[in-house]
C-alpha cells in the first residue's frame, strides 16, 4: 500500500466521521450517536502515532469546535487530553486484542465524556450525565469496524 492510499483513507476516514457526526437525528436519540470525529481521532494516533499525535487531536478538536458551535479551544483542550492517553500507550495498543481496545475505547469515552460535561458546566451550559455509559458503549461498540479498517491500511503500508 503506498502512501497516496494511506492519505486517501486517511482523508476519507475524517470526512466520512465528519458527515456522520453532522447528520441529523431525532432528539430522542441524539444521545445514541458517538462521537465519530473522537473515534478517528484516538484512531489514526493509535495506528499512526509515528506520524500524528496530540497536535493532530489539537487541530481535529478545534475542527470539532467550529462544528459544534462550542466556545472555541473546548475540543480542542478535550482532544488533546483525550489523545494524549492512547499516544503515550500507543506502543502497547497495537498488541492489544480488539476485545482489549474496545474496552479501552469505552473507557476513553467515558473519560471524555466526563470532562466535556465538566467543562459545559463551567460554561454554565447544559450538561446531561444520563447518557455517559451510553455513548461509551456505542462508541466501544461502533470501534470495531474502525479498528479493523485502520488497522489493515497500517499494517499493510
Amino acid at each position: 500500500m503506498t502512501l497516496s492510499s494511506v492519505g486517501t483513507t486517511f482523508a476519507v476516514t475524517l470526512f466520512a466521521a465528519l458527515i456522520l457526526q453532522l447528520i441529523p437525528l431525532p432528539e430522542n436519540f441524539i444521545y445514541w450517536r458517538p462521537d465519530f470525529l473522537l473515534l478517528v481521532t484516538v484512531g489514526w494516533i493509535i495506528f499512526s502515532s509515528d506520524s500524528l499525535g496530540i497536535v493532530f487531536a489539537g487541530l481535529m478538536g478545534l475542527l470539532a469546535d467550529f462544528i459544534f458551535g462550542s466556545p472555541t479551544g473546548l475540543h480542542m483542550l478535550l482532544f488533546a487530553m483525550v489523545g494524549a492517553i492512547p499516544l503515550f500507550l500507543s506502543g502497547w495498543l497495537t498488541y492489544f486484542t480488539l476485545a482489549h481496545r474496545c474496552g479501552f475505547i469505552f473507557c476513553l469515552a467515558v473519560f471524555y465524556q466526563l470532562m466535556s460535561n465538566i467543562f459545559f458546566s463551567l460554561w454554565a451550559l447544559p450538561v446531561n450525565y444520563e447518557y455517559i455509559l451510553v455513548v461509551a458503549l456505542i462508541s466501544s461498540l461502533i470501534w470495531p469496524l474502525l479498528d479493523r479498517l485502520l488497522s489493515a491500511v497500517n499494517y499493510k503500508y
